[in-house]
Parts: structure tokens; C-alpha cells; sequence
């Protein structure tokens, strides 16, 4: 019988395997497209694009115990916001507009409902909603989903 030609993972290797560094921000953030960022869901492997800085904002609003936050990349003052078409975007820099903050709810399950500051003109208040595995959007919370409840946890 005939058999898969090749060999398989690590033939050849005799050294011990090594574990690839953390990407340090000052060293790809050069690297990176200047101007507004579309923003995508991928498998979280520590890039420095792929961790994310939640701040209380002083001044923006809220209710007790709840401020208003913002959301940017660890190590830059790129930010997360919402743009007019509900869609979502890593802006260069933060500057306390309505658009560039986020309100948490915590759900009675654990996880947290992501609230953009500025309601849709179509949807009225909308979450941060995964599509599908790669694509992060903004839609109206619905309650028997979990696209709309995220995890929050320190790596």
C-alpha cells in the first residue's frame, strides 16, 4: 500500500523547540499604515496589534460605577471607534470624541456587552458584534446571541 510521502512535524530536528518572543509595539508600530485601520478578529496570537488597553475616560459620562472607557492598542494611542456606518475602525490617536467611547455591561453569565457612546441613525444603541470569525461590527444586543458577549481577560 502506498503512504503519504514527506515525513512529518520536527523530522530532522534534534534541537530543543523555542518559543517565538512577544512583538514589542516600538518595534512594529513604525510598520504600521498610517491614517485610519480597519479593524478584524483573529486567532489571539500576543501581536502587539492584537492587545488592546481599556481606560476610564474622566469627564465623558456614564453612571455610577460605569464611565464611559476607551479602548486602544497597548503601548500607541490608537483607538478604537465607531464610524458613521456602524462599522468599526483603529483611529490614529484618541481625542475624547463620543465616537471613541465604549460602555461594559456585564452580563449575568460573566461575559461583557460592548455599548458604542453614539447610537446608530438606523439601529438606535449598538454593541460590538462579531460576524462570522474574522469581521468585529457594530449591532443591536441581541440577548439569545453570544456574537455580542466578549471575554475580557488579562493575557
Amino acid at each position: 500500500m502506498g503512504g503519504f510521502g514527506g515525513g512529518g512535524f520536527g523530522r530532522g530536528n534534534t534541537g530543543p523547540v523555542t518559543a517565538i518572543p512577544d512583538q514589542n509595539v516600538a518595534d512594529v508600530a513604525p510598520t504600521w499604515p498610517e491614517g485610519n485601520v480597519e479593524v478584524r478578529l483573529g486567532d489571539y496570537m500576543l501581536q502587539a496589534h492584537q492587545k488592546w488597553e481599556i481606560t476610564p475616560v474622566a469627564g465623558a459620562g456614564g453612571y455610577i460605577g460605569g464611565p464611559y472607557f476607551k479602548i486602544t492598542i497597548v503601548g500607541t494611542d490608537r483607538t478604537l471607534a465607531k464610524t458613521d456606518n456602524d462599522e468599526l475602525v483603529a483611529l490614529p490617536a484618541f481625542t475624547g470624541a463620543d465616537e471613541q467611547l465604549w460602555r461594559f455591561d456585564q452580563l449575568t453569565d460573566g461575559t461583557y456587552r460592548i455599548m458604542s457612546k453614539v447610537e446608530s441613525k438606523t439601529l438606535g444603541p449598538v454593541a460590538l458584534t462579531a460576524v462570522g470569525v474574522t469581521t468585529p461590527s457594530l449591532a443591536k444586543f441581541d440577548p439569545e446571541s453570544d456574537r455580542g458577549r466578549w471575554n475580557l481577560r488579562k493575557p
